[in-house]
This record gives C-alpha cells, sequence and structure tokens, in this order.
C-alpha cells in the first residue's frame, strides 16, 4: 500500500520563505552587479573619483614646483637689484664728492659715473621688467 504523505501546513509555510528568499537573493546579485559596473555604477564613479584626484596631485605638485622656481628667481632678482642700489649709492657718494674738485679730474669722473649710473639704471629697469613678469607667471 502506497502511503500518501501529508503535506503539513509548515512545509508549505517553509517552501514559501525559501522561495521568497531566492527572489531576494536574485534581485540582491542583480543589484550589487549595476553598483560593480566599471561603465555605469559606483565603480565608474570611483574610478573617475580617483583618476580626479590623480589629477589634481599632479597640477599641485607642478605649481609647488614652479612657484619655488619663480620665488627662487625672483629672491635672485631681489639680491642682484639691492646689489645695483648700493653701487648707485656708492656712485652718487662719489659724483657729490667729486663735484667739490672743479677741475679735469672731476668732469672725468663725473661723466665716468654717468655712464655708469645710466647702464645700473638700464639693469635695474630690466630686472624689475623681469619681476612683473614672474609675478604674473
Amino acid at each position: 500500500m502506497i502511503e500518501q504523505l501529508a503535506i503539513q501546513p509548515t512545509d508549505i509555510a517553509l517552501f514559501l520563505v525559501s522561495f521568497a528568499a531566492c527572489v531576494y537573493c536574485i534581485i540582491l546579485s542583480r543589484r550589487l552587479k549595476t553598483l560593480q559596473d566599471t561603465r555605469d555604477g559606483l565603480g565608474a564613479t570611483i574610478m573617475a573619483m580617483n583618476k580626479s584626484v590623480a589629477a589634481v596631485s599632479s597640477a599641485t605638485r607642478e605649481t609647488r614646483v614652479q612657484a619655488g622656481e619663480l620665488t627662487d628667481r625672483l629672491a635672485q632678482m631681489m639680491r642682484e637689484a639691492d646689489k645695483s642700489c648700493q653701487r648707485l649709492s656708492a656712485l652718487q657718494a662719489s659724483v657729490e664728492a667729486s663735484e667739490g674738485n672743479l677741475g679735469r679730474k672731476a668732469d672725468a669722473v663725473k661723466s665716468e659715473v654717468t655712464s655708469e649710473m645710466k647702464l645700473i639704471l638700464q639693469r635695474s629697469r630690466e630686472e624689475m621688467r623681469e619681476m612683473k613678469n614672474c609675478c604674473r607667471s
């Protein structure tokens, strides 16, 4: 004799809960695949952010290097301008001292000092132009 298997209500409930769990797992699996997708999902966003951070870091490094170079160049120009000012002061003192002696020697020194001052003034103007260009860069 064949016995009939009796289906209990708990068996039906267990089957329905298992079926619902399977459906839920399938839905979660699809959502995770979408999130991990490197073309449209969260993976693509993370990759884009990584690239952006790398680009900003690179630009920051380049800017720091350029700023350091410009600072060094500007400091050198400032030292040269300072030396030029000292030379001009010395030449001015020399001219004032030579004005007391009105002989030929004074005229020769005066013309030499004047030409030297013109040269120094021209150099100072060039250095100032270069400093302005550095500051604009």
